[in-house]
């Protein structure tokens, strides 16, 4: 299956657009986001408008919370059934064909509003990654919230930004930092042949 991977929108709908219109090009079967969806309110409508036409999934980030896990009643006046059923949807991880979309790194809590807005600099040493790798099984972890490309594995940070396709090793794990959506930048992972492909530039 190709996913579209689209992190950290901030209804940014100009480049949502684009992002998945390129996506579509190259054959995305199915869409799914990496967290942050909402940014002040100002553009959420459209926003979801755009990705419930492409029937996206997901998680939840740091921006979105308030949206997703029980919202109260004054967040429920103030959005429309659309964006609350859309928001109620994302979920706090997710697996997809073995793979596992978190918008934080998976050890930490994504029900907690302190572990979403935990940034203590990127995954870029083996010691870091490896209390993602140790929290869950999954041979490969997708994450948003860095606004930054990176790919890692067990014995560290592999020197990709973004700039080339690769083919990720079955015979390894790895956790893919997804770019933002908002600064142009989104990615397309074949769960099959292990291809992933970013577009967008640095």
């Amino acid at each position: 299956m190709k996913l579209g991977l689209l992190a950290d929108i901030h209804e940014q709908t100009e480049q949502l657009r684009k992002a998945i219109d390129v996506l579509q090009r190259h054959g995305a079967d199915r869409f799914v986001v990496v967290g942050d969806v909402f940014e002040m309110g100002k553009r959420i409508e459209e926003t979801i408008y755009l990705l419930q036409c492409v029937e996206t999934v997901g998680v939840w980030g740091n921006h979105d919370i308030g949206l997703c896990f029980d919202p109260g009643e004054a967040v429920r006046q103030r959005y429309s059934a659309a964006v609350l059923d859309f928001m109620g949807s994302l979920q706090p991880r997710l697996e997809i064909d073995g793979c596992l979309f978190t918008h934080v790194e998976p050890w930490l809590d994504p029900h907690k509003v302190e572990d979403l807005w935990y940034f203590d600099d990127p995954p870029d040493s083996p010691e870091k990654l490896a209390r993602s790798f140790a929290a869950v099984p999954h041979r490969v972890l997708f994450i948003g919230h860095m606004h930054r490309w990176l790919l890692g594995t067990p014995a560290g940070v592999l020197p990709w930004r973004g700039d080339r396709q690769l083919r990720l090793d079955c015979a390894n794990r790895y956790l893919v930092v997804v770019h933002a959506v908002c600064a142009g930048r989104y990615t397309l992972f074949d769960t099959k042949t292990g291809d992933l492909i970013s577009f967008g530039e640095g």
